[in-house]
Formats: C-alpha cells, sequence, structure tokens
C-alpha cells in the first residue's frame, strides 16, 4: 500500500499479529487495552505501518453490513507519533474499504481525545448520531451497527462518504 518517509503500510495475517501487542500497550490501557488485543486477533483486517522491518503502528479495520466500513483503532508507538503516521493509517483504512466496494467509513473517538478527533476531521470525518442512522438504516440495523462497533458512552461516532 501507500508509502512516505520510509514508512510501508501493509496488511498482517492473523498468525503475525501477536508481536503487535507491544504497541497497543504503548497506546491503551484499561478496558481499551483489553478490547484493541481481543480485536487485533480477531479482526479481519490490521493494517500495519512499519519502518524497515520494526512495526510503528497500526489500523484495525472491519466490514460492516450496508456497504460501510469501521475503523475500530488506530494506534502509533509513542516514540513514531507526530511525524504523520496516524494520518498515513487513516488514508491506508480508507483506501482499503472503498477497494471493497464501501461507500461508507465509520470511526468512533472519546468526545475528550482532541488528536484523534483532528486526525479524523482531517480525512473528512463528520459527527454522526444514531438518530442519522437509523433514518439511514431502519432502528434494527442501526442497533446491530452500533452493537458491533461498540460505541460505548463517552464516545462520538464519526462517519465519511466515499
Amino acid at each position: 500500500m501507500s508509502d512516505s518517509a520510509g514508512i510501508a503500510v501493509s496488511d498482517w495475517p492473523k498468525e503475525r499479529r501477536v508481536v503487535l501487542e507491544a504497541i497497543l500497550k504503548d497506546a491503551f490501557e484499561g478496558w481499551y487495552l483489553y478490547h484493541a488485543r481481543w480485536k487485533l486477533a480477531d479482526a479481519e483486517n490490521v493494517l500495519v505501518a512499519s519502518e524497515g522491518e520494526v512495526p510503528v503502528g497500526l489500523s484495525i479495520l472491519e466490514l460492516l453490513d450496508h456497504k460501510a466500513g469501521y475503523v475500530f483503532y488506530i494506534a502509533v508507538r509513542s516514540k513514531a507519533r507526530r511525524r504523520g503516521i496516524g494520518s498515513l493509517l487513516l488514508g491506508n483504512s480508507i483506501d482499503f474499504f472503498r477497494s471493497r466496494g464501501c461507500v461508507r467509513v465509520f470511526a468512533s473517538v472519546e468526545k475528550d481525545n482532541e488528536p484523534s478527533k483532528k486526525l479524523f476531521e482531517s480525512k473528512g470525518f463528520l459527527k454522526v448520531g444514531y438518530a442519522q442512522l437509523s433514518k439511514e438504516y431502519g432502528r434494527i440495523g442501526a442497533l446491530t451497527m452500533y452493537s458491533r462497533m461498540v460505541v460505548v458512552p463517552g464516545e462520538m461516532l464519526l462517519a465519511k462518504q466515499l
């Protein structure tokens, strides 16, 4: 996939992912760390940003119903932050979903996580609520999507039309 300033992004198979837990431990704690580790092992696709042979970031992705994708997590090692790796991973995630026929990509961020909000907004993501999803996908469809995306209290749902 994309390559920028010595950073290459590729999709990693499940059997290689255990070494990526160090990135998650560096980026998350508590419930988010627990859930991110579970999704890392279980997710359909994980894009990994590597500098040479060293993984420095990842995005955990999943296809949803209605030709929509969901970015579960983007994590970058603290030593590699502020170099555009999160933006590179998000751009590659959007391209990944577009190549699979998705017409919309979702993500959720904590309401007080300004760096994450700014990252997603920089790629055209806008806040979307349950009521709007209900109009587009029906109440049961919206509820199903919310439960698969695991949007929890304190988070806001974002979406980008492709």
